[in-house]
């Protein structure tokens, strides 16, 4: 195997990355034929009607709109027409690209189900402003730029599509394909990950034809502070941190994949870090390849934080996290760890009791048995028509991003166009989508989440261990998990 094949390219999405972790498929370069398929839409399923949820803790003061999915078809107004590209009297066709074969199917099957899911129910509700959603799906190699591309021509040029939605790819795969749909101003409009250069992804900055909604990096570089922070003084407080850190307990160790993102992220971690006081350090800085045969071999970058008096460990990236645990248990430096959305089962079902105790993020989604009218509604929906779904970031991310579709395009009525539809999902404030927390957007930041919970691995499951985080939140003095703060 080419070290280029063995590269970990798809890595703006940490959540997802984990969660197929246990084939290693990842880490394997797969080609997938293209193709495309509008999938029928199911009978009608009932459904209870629901008040509104209030704002999560944190969002932006003033008028808010809490929305529920399928109410679109309830709008008024001027007769249907062929308004835009994909846009008929009575119909509206969007499209998804997926791997949908082979191993990286874990990856693409969760979202798209979601998606096409929320069509489903959408369409027999009336869909929206009378139009009938089609939803036409491209498979295409999770980690090929040349197939990204040709998969986004497809839908634009063969199926006409006016929009594509929650795409599963990444910075690095999908850029050729960003660049192609910008020139086309064909929306792309997701829950979650990112896609797009680095500095667009991290900072303020979007590209007016692409929108995603999750906590945003910066945001989220305080609250993994904040939270390392809280683990060490508990830890030194019950004794229990390895030997020589009671003089010195704020002394941490970073890793990360070697990556612009990541890199990105550990050097903002280590900028917070030091402002807390004199006593905060990284010692230890830790790039890891992005192969399989380093990054599933952890132990010289564990022993190199270890030697170098670290007390706690940041991870930028879940999968760091994982085999980095696995490997600090081995070695029996077992201290804190918190980490960048490794909300997947390689962090519960393969890493097993290595990685009790360890802190992620939820990366912004909320967190399935909270109890709102529309995550009753998802919950009804996701059973009806895919029961064997599993509830994690792809499928809440996914249900997120049509949310905000539908809602955009139910305000224009009939005069559904593109660029309106743009200003509307770039400049959403106050939005409550009751399945994880307010969108607050404007034009010059619309990655939109300020808003996050932590997560804490134990027992080879998760635990949600605090409500909505803001970027200053403080973490609570107790939490609700067998592994209470992790210590051993």
């Amino acid at each position: 195997m080419t070290t280029s094949a063995r590269r970990f390219r798809f890595l703006a999405s940490a959540t997802v990355l984990c969660f197929a972790l246990s084939s290693c498929a990842l880490f394997q370069r797969e080609r997938v034929a293209i193709r495309s398929s509008s999938l029928e839409t199911l009978p009608p399923t009932p459904l209870t009607a629901g008040g509104t949820t209030p704002a999560s803790p944190g969002a932006t003061s003033g008028p808010s709109v809490v929305f529920q999915p399928g109410t679109s078809h309830l709008l008024g107004g001027k007769p249907n027409y062929v308004s835009d590209d994909g846009v008929t009297a009575d119909t509206i066709r969007i499209g998804t690209i997926q791997p949908m074969d082979g191993p990286a199917a874990q990856l693409g099957r969760p979202l798209y189900r979601a998606t096409q899911a929320y069509v489903n129910d959408l369409n027999a509700r009336g869909g929206i402003n009378g139009r009938r959603v089609e939803l036409y799906l491209q498979t295409a190699c999770i980690n090929c730029e040349d197939e990204n591309k040709l998969a986004a021509k497809a839908l634009v040029e063969e199926k006409h599509v006016f929009a594509i939605v929650n795409t599963y790819m990444n910075t690095y795969a999908f850029s050729s394909a960003l660049t192609y749909l910008n020139s086309k101003r064909v929306p792309l409009i997701q829950g979650w990950s990112g896609v797009g250069p680095d500095n667009l992804t991290w900072g303020a900055q979007q590209t007016p034809w692409n929108v995603y909604y999750t906590i945003r990096n910066a945001d989220g570089v305080y609250v993994f502070a904040r939270w390392l922070q809280a683990a060490l003084t508990h830890w030194n407080a019950d004794g229990k941190l390895p030997s020589g850190c009671a003089q010195h307990p704020y002394q941490v160790g970073e890793v990360y994949l070697d990556s612009s993102q990541d890199q990105r992220r550990a050097d903002e971690f280590e900028r917070v870090w030091r402002s807390f006081g004199a006593g905060y350090k990284v010692t230890s800085k830790q790039a890891v390849a992005a192969e399989e045969e380093t990054v599933t071999r952890m132990d010289s970058y564990v022993s190199a934080m270890q030697d170098s008096g670290a007390c706690g460990a940041f991870s930028a990236s879940n999968i760091t996290m994982v085999f980095g645990m696995q490997a600090a248990k081995r070695q029996g430096w077992i201290v804190p760890w918190v980490a960048k959305s490794a909300w997947g089962r390689a962090a519960t079902d393969n890493c097993g009791s290595a990685c009790n105790g360890g802190f992620t993020d939820n990366n912004g989604w909320g967190w399935p048995q909270i109890e709102t009218p529309q995550m009753q509604q998802y919950h009804r929906v996701m059973a009806r028509y895919y029961p064997d779904s599993t509830d994690d970031a792809q499928t809440l991310g996914g249900w997120i991003g049509m949310m905000a579709f539908e809602y955009a395009a139910s305000r224009l009525g009939a005069d559904l166009k593109r660029e309106p539809l743009m200003k509307i999902l770039t400049g959403l404030n106050g939005f409550v989508t009751g399945i994880g927390a307010t969108i607050n957007s404007s034009r010059s930041d619309h990655l939109a989440m300020s808003q996050t919970m932590m997560l804490q691995i134990c027992g080879n499951r998760f635990y949600r261990v605090s409500n909505w985080l803001g970027a200053n939140t403080a973490p609570p003095s107790n939490i609700a998990s067998p592994c209470k703060w992790g210590e051993p």
